[in-house]
């Protein structure tokens, strides 16, 4: 096995979907996948095209949105080193309904509908980890309509930043935020100004702490009663 064979089936065993996986099959798996290596601002994916197969990101961060997001397009997910993008338009074998860009300097690994669907076919495990990732996705979509719907501006703000403060395991710790403050309004389906506000209100209420990107949770308590 060549340095690069080692170096992609390593980088695919990080990601959630693979960590299960066999060794002989993972490595079979990542003799498929093609590196690719993306600055800053670019499309991995667009909607409307059919997707080539899973990106599983190695490293960097990417945006998923629907329209256009330099006018009035909104931010459905942000993915980081581990995560997918395109499983469900993969598996479905449909165009795309989400257009997926690089937030920085990132590296993906493309791994074809064929061969990922190929490799289910001889491992039950494989196929329920898909299944269950998109049953996860289902989920957070569920979760998501909620939370726009029957869920204050506030109460938005203040569950998304416990949720990544549990995620980096921050305790009275700066957590970087993982994208500018207007993609992160998007996510929440607020504007960057009501964002804003909500930050400074839960600043005066000693809940957090903000320096730039940085946010410090002070009092998990009081962000705890007011995110819900």
């Amino acid at each position: 096995m060549s340095k690069l064979e080692r170096d992609t089936t390593a980088a695919m065993r990080r990601a959630a979907l693979f960590r299960t996986l066999a060794p002989a099959a993972l490595a079979r798996l990542a003799a498929t996948a093609t590196v690719l290596t993306l600055a800053r601002g670019k499309q991995v994916c667009r909607s409307g095209e059919r997707c080539p197969g899973l990106y599983v990101v190695v490293s960097g961060r990417v945006m998923l949105s629907v329209g256009d997001p330099k006018i009035a397009g909104k931010v459905i997910e942000l993915i980081g080193p581990g995560g997918h993008v395109g499983l469900a338009a993969t598996a479905l074998g449909v165009p795309e309904v989400v257009t997926a860009e690089t937030l920085a300097d990132s590296t993906l690994l493309l791994i074809p509908r064929a061969a990922l669907l190929d490799s289910t076919a001889g491992n039950t495990e494989l196929a329920l980890q898909l299944v269950a990732a998109l049953s996860r996705q289902v989920c957070g979509l569920v979760a998501d309509i909620e939370a726009f719907s029957l869920r204050s501006g506030r109460e938005r703000v203040a569950s998304y930043l416990l949720q990544i403060a549990a995620g980096n395991d921050a305790r009275q710790r700066p957590i970087m935020l993982p994208a500018k403050k207007s993609i992160i309004a998007s996510r929440l389906s607020l504007t960057p100004e009501y964002f804003s506000r909500m930050l400074h209100e839960l600043i005066a209420a000693g809940a957090i702490a903000v320096d730039g990107r940085q946010i410090t949770v002070l009092d998990p308590g009081r962000l705890r009663d007011t995110s819900h």
